[in-house]
């Protein structure tokens, strides 16, 4: 299953360089942009998505270091670790640090997927990752180490996005955080003589597949995918795997106590 399954290995000892920037931010369609750039209608498999963060250990403690460095070669090192291989992106990581990418990469089409609706609906959206930041979750979860590397950036995100998006703590995750994070990327982008595509999923293959050079196909949908049952299962598969391993290890805490007492397990 997505978000839980580690299932990606691409071969990092081979040089590649990202061809697709997936600029928007999460709940703006990215799992439905990976599926499309996936297809063999455009074919740069794999795309970097948060999904294949989240179920590994080693490439969240990456994700975690580039939030923290400071140092723009430190840092592009990091981030070449984390997308060598991959062959676009879509989600976070990648639209946190998308000034660091258009950099590294000069020659990747920059696609801007926003949210049907515009900002309003992304705020309604958006709070089923709030999760996240939840004490409820930190505490629940606290046993699994992809975790609490979740919970870590989520704190990173919002210190990162308060600086490079000039919001206040209590504009974050507003209509303000929306706009603000669409104009930064159009700045960005202007700074270095780069275009940006403007994309919804409604807009249909037409306008992505053109700008990527791609011959659209006329009798498929554009996928969709990741909507809002989705999210809900991964938050409940998270909150009962937490809740099953403090189980286990209370019962293997009192199992070990009893027999170094009693000589006996119950």
């Amino acid at each position: 299953m997505r978000f839980f399954e580690n299932n990606v290995a691409p071969d990092q000892t081979v040089q590649t360089s990202l061809k697709v920037l997936g600029a928007g931010l999460p709940r703006c369609a990215t799992s439905s942009l990976q599926t499309a750039l996936e297809s063999q209608h455009i074919g740069l498999y794999p795309c970097m998505h948060f999904a294949h963060i989240a179920p590994n250990a080693e490439r969240g403690d990456i994700v975690l270091a580039a939030i923290r460095e400071k140092e723009t070669a430190r840092r592009h090192k990091l981030l070449y670790k984390l997308f060598n291989g991959f062959q676009a992106t879509s989600d976070f990581p990648a639209s946190i640090f998308m000034d660091d990418l258009m950099d590294m990469y000069p020659d990747a089409k920059i696609v801007l997927n926003k949210r049907p609706g515009g900002g309003s609906q992304w705020v309604e959206s958006i709070k089923l990752l709030t999760f996240g930041g939840s004490p409820v979750y930190r505490s629940l979860c606290f046993l699994w180490k992809t975790d609490r590397n979740v919970a870590a950036m989520w704190d990173g995100i919002m210190e990162l996005c308060q600086s490079k998006l000039d919001l206040a703590p209590h504009e974050l995750l507003t209509e303000k955080h929306y706009d603000a994070h669409n104009a930064w990327i159009h700045a960005e982008a202007a700074k270095r003589g780069r275009e940006v595509l403007e994309f919804e999923p409604r807009d249909g293959w037409e306008p992505l597949c053109t700008f990527l050079e791609k011959e659209a196909p006329t009798d498929e949908p554009f996928p969709r995918r990741n909507d809002a049952s989705e999210v809900r299962m991964v938050v409940r598969i998270l909150y009962t795997r937490g809740a099953i391993s403090w189980l286990a290890l209370g019962a293997a805490v009192y199992g070990t106590t009893r027999w170094l007492l009693n000589k006996q397990l119950f």
